[in-house]
C-alpha cells in the first residue's frame, strides 16, 4: 500500500491563534481559553443574517469561529478567495510580511480547516499567492481539502513592466484553485468564459447594446429562491419542479428594475435573464491570464489612487477585472464570497458590484479606515466609478454591515477606533434617505 507523502513543520500540532492586533501564539487544542466565546461587536447595530453582507474586523480565524455562532453561513459559501501575506520577508506600509515558515503555514492551515465545514458542495477556494510559499501552500491545501480536490494553477501576469536588476524579471503570482467535490463535479457548475459577441442580438432596442438571454432558472431546491413572478401580462409563474430561480427575490426585484429581465412570448413567458457581451459566456478558462484581459497590480493602484487621491497607495492591491473573472467562474449571483484578507477591499467592492454576498475580514483596523470601509461606501452610493463598474452596469444599492471581532489571546487595541468606524459607516437606510432628499 502506497504511503501518503506528508509536509512536516515544528509545532504542527498546535493551532496558531491571533494575540492583539499583530501577533501568533501556539496553543495546545486543549487550552481552555479556546472554549471562551468570542465577543463579537456590531458598530452599524445590527445582527448579520443569511442575507447580509459583513466587513469584519479582526483575525480571520477568530471571525469565521464568531460568525459561526450566528446564520451569516446558514446558506453555505459558494466560492472563497485569499490573498494573504505571502511570506517574503519584506514590510509593506499596510502589513509586515515576514512570519517564520511554521507559524505561516499554521497561519494557513487553520484557517483554511476553519472554512471546511461552511463550505457548499459546489464551492472552490482560490489562493493567490507568489513564489515564496506556493509549493508548501498546494501541499497545506492538500493535506486540508485532499489531493483530488485539486483543480488547476492559474498563472496571472500582475505586471508588464521588466525589473532589470533581477536574475529573472517575475511578472506572475499563482492562484491555486481547489473544489472539495473534485473538479470533474465541480465543473458542471461552474461558468464559462465570453463566447463570440455576433451571436448576440437587441430584440428591445436596449441601448445598452445587443445581449443574448438565459433561463432565469437554477437547478435545485433553495428556498430564498422559491417565490411568485408576475409577467408583463398579468400571469403569475413559479419555478419549475426541482428547480429555483436563479437568484433570490431582491436580486430579482433590482434585475428587473434594471431592464435585466427578459420576458418572452409577448410578456407571457417565464423570465429570461439579458446577458450582454462582457456577461455572455461559454469558453472553459485557460490557465494562463494576460494582463490585457483582468489587469495588472498598476491598474489596481491607479483605481485606489482615484479612489484615494490624498492618501499614499495600497502597497499590494489586486483588480477588480481579476475578481471578476474569478467569482464569475466561482459563483452566481446572490451567492456569498468570502476573503479572509480583506486589504484594500477589492474583493468585496467587486463582488457586491456584481450583486453577490459576501463577508471579508481584515485584522488592521487602519487599514479598514483608510482604505476597505470607504471603499465599500463609495460602491454603495454609486460613486466608485472604476474598476469593473461599468462592465457589470453598477450604479450603486444594497448595504452591508460591520462587525469587531474581539481576539481570545491578548486585547484589540482598534478597540477605541470603534466611534470612528461608526461615524464613518453609511447605512444603507440612511443611503437612501440621502438619495431621496
Amino acid at each position: 500500500m502506497e504511503q501518503s507523502v506528508e509536509l512536516t513543520w515544528p509545532n504542527k500540532d498546535l493551532s496558531l491563534r491571533a494575540v492583539g492586533v499583530t501577533g501568533y501564539k501556539w496553543v495546545e487544542p486543549t487550552d481552555r481559553a479556546l472554549q471562551k466565546p468570542l465577543r463579537l461587536e456590531s458598530l452599524t447595530g445590527n445582527q448579520p443574517g443569511p442575507l447580509s453582507n459583513v466587513l469584519a474586523i479582526g483575525d480571520g480565524l477568530d471571525a469565521l469561529e464568531a460568525l459561526g455562532e450566528t446564520n451569516v453561513f446558514a446558506d453555505g459559501i459558494r466560492a472563497v478567495y485569499i490573498d494573504p501575506p505571502f511570506n517574503t520577508g519584506k514590510t509593506f506600509n499596510q502589513y509586515g510580511d515576514a512570519m517564520s515558515r511554521p507559524m505561516w503555514l499554521s497561519m494557513m492551515r487553520d484557517r483554511l480547516a476553519a472554512l471546511s465545514p461552511y463550505l457548499r458542495e459546489d464551492a472552490s477556494i482560490w489562493l493567490h499567492l507568489d513564489d515564496s510559499e506556493v509549493h508548501r501552500a498546494r501541499m497545506v491545501m492538500d493535506e486540508v481539502f485532499g489531493e483530488n480536490a485539486f483543480v488547476a494553477s492559474v498563472i496571472w501576469q500582475k505586471r508588464t513592466t521588466r525589473d532589470s536588476r533581477a536574475a529573472f524579471s517575475s511578472n506572475h503570482d499563482t492562484i491555486l484553485v481547489y473544489a472539495p467535490s473534485g473538479p470533474r463535479k465541480w465543473k458542471l457548475s461552474r461558468n464559462l468564459l465570453a463566447k463570440d459577441e455576433a451571436t448576440l442580438r437587441n430584440r428591445d432596442d436596449d441601448p445598452r447594446g445587443p445581449w443574448a438571454d438565459a433561463p432565469f432558472t437554477a437547478p435545485g431546491f433553495r428556498r430564498a429562491q422559491q417565490y411568485d413572478i408576475t409577467t408583463p401580462s398579468g400571469d403569475v409563474v413559479k419555478p419549475p419542479r426541482g428547480r429555483s430561480w436563479y437568484a433570490t427575490e431582491s436580486t430579482y426585484k433590482q434585475l428587473l428594475e434594471e431592464d435585466r429581465i427578459w420576458f418572452p412570448k409577448g410578456g407571457a413567458g417565464s423570465p429570461r435573464i439579458k446577458l450582454f457581451a462582457h456577461q455572455l459566456r461559454g469558453l472553459v478558462p485557460f490557465t494562463v491570464w494576460g494582463s490585457s484581459d483582468v489587469g495588472t497590480n498598476d491598474d489596481a493602484k491607479r483605481h485606489l489612487l482615484d479612489l484615494f487621491p490624498e492618501r499614499p497607495v495600497f502597497d499590494t492591491p489586486k483588480p477588480e477585472e481579476l475578481l471578476e473573472r474569478i467569482l464569475h467562474i466561482a459563483t452566481s449571483p446572490g451567492e456569498l464570497v468570502v476573503d479572509l484578507f480583506a486589504g484594500s477591499g477589492t474583493t468585496a467592492a467587486t463582488a457586491h458590484k456584481m450583486r453577490r454576498r459576501w463577508v471579508t475580514v481584515e485584522r488592521n483596523t487602519q487599514t479598514v479606515l483608510d482604505f476597505t470601509l470607504p471603499r465599500l461606501q463609495q460602491v454603495v452610493e454609486g460613486s466608485d466609478t472604476g474598476g469593473v463598474t461599468g462592465q457589470v452596469a453598477w450604479v450603486g444599492g444594497g448595504g452591508f454591515d460591520v462587525l469587531q471581532v474581539a481576539p481570545r489571546f491578548g486585547t484589540l487595541s482598534g478597540l477605541h477606533n470603534t466611534s470612528t468606524l461608526r461615524r464613518k459607516f453609511i447605512t444603507g437606510d440612511e443611503l437612501a434617505k440621502r438619495r431621496q432628499a
